[in-house]
């Protein structure tokens, strides 16, 4: 009987480290779904903000017209994946953004109106007319209102925000507003 115990208890104590391996491995492979992290989305500012609310920044690609449109530009480092923006307060005024623009660096290449050359560190080209941004890149439209993955300098328009001309020159609070319940506060230079 001494032996069958001892076969017994090797076996428990054999199954149990094979349990708890596999529980080890689920954890740290994220298999158990609701019991795992969920890996929230972290979008961090990186660097300044800047607001311009007289005109379009000279990086910007087709312009919003119309009266009290302001343009933000930020870089943000998204840990994640791409995350929907839904919207901003700026100067106390809750607004949606009316357009959205990625800014492409110099040197991976963006062709305009199909007759535009690669940027190759020289600048962009637009309609054929090499129009150098010294180093600057461009700001291209793009559909929807998000956070790319990675770090990324985006340009939010926004429309029908009041912002007076004596606060010019001064950095104002603005909250962006995302779909994950993330707000990023930035401290942003009004131009």
């Amino acid at each position: 009987m001494r032996g069958l115990s001892g076969a017994v208890t090797a076996l428990i104590l054999v199954v149990a480290s094979v349990v708890i391996a596999l529980i080890v491995v689920g954890f740290a492979f994220n298999l158990f779904g609701a019991f795992a992290s969920q890996g929230t989305t972290t979008v961090v500012p990186v660097g300044s903000a800047r607001l311009y609310t007289g005109s379009a920044p000279s990086i910007v690609s087709s312009p919003l017209s119309g009266n009290n449109v302001v343009y933000l530009v930020v870089t943000l480092d998204n840990k994640g994946p791409n995350v929907n923006i839904s919207s901003a307060e700026i100067y106390n005024q809750i607004v949606i953004p009316s357009k959205e623009y990625v800014v492409t660096k110099n040197g991976q290449g963006q062709a305009n109106n199909g007759q535009g050359q690669a940027n190759n560190g020289q600048g962009q080209a637009n309609n054929g007319q090499g129009q150098a941004n010294n180093g600057q890149g461009q700001a291209n439209p793009v559909t929807g209102f998000y956070v790319p993955a990675g770090p990324s300098t985006i340009v939010l328009a926004f429309s029908g925000v009041n912002i007076p001309s004596s606060v010019n020159g001064s950095v104002i609070n603005v909250e962006l507003r995302l779909s994950n319940n993330q707000a990023i506060e930035l401290n942003a230079l009004v131009d």
